[in-house]
């Protein structure tokens, strides 16, 4: 795992899961209930405006950010200078219909979910 120093459960889980000493689906259930840090390129007020995902383009689908601990956001800072903390079963129904994940974008410890594969982990883990 290279440098990968876990900095939370989520993390330590998401190692796990990476040398196959355990199952994504039960990372699944922990993501879901656990605090995700989601950039945003512009400030994000109470009442939720102000909210500008970061969005990456994989083969013509959207796919929205989010980050399993803040220390893992520094490489976007420049482009989405606020973030939003937020449970993961909270985030994952504020993301539209047609558009994916992408978990830690450019590093070792990130992975994509498509839309369909959002689907199901929305109608299993919410």
């Amino acid at each position: 795992m290279g440098d990968f120093v876990p900095q939370n459960a989520l993390e330590r889980e998401l190692k796990r899961v990476r040398a196959g000493e355990t199952s994504m689906h039960g990372f699944l259930g922990l993501f879901s209930e656990s605090e995700l840090v989601v950039p945003s390129g512009g400030e994000v007020m109470p009442d939720g405006s102000g909210f500008q995902p970061l969005l990456f383009d994989k083969e013509g689908v959207q796919m929205v950010a989010c980050f399993t601990s803040p220390e893992r956001i520094r490489d976007f800072a420049s482009l989405a200078p606020h973030s939003l903390a937020v449970v993961g079963r909270e985030f994952l129904l504020l993301i539209p219909t047609g558009y994916g994940l992408v978990v830690n974008p450019g590093q070792f410890v990130g992975f994509d979910v498509t839309p369909d594969g959002l689907r199901k982990i929305v109608a299993e883990f919410v």
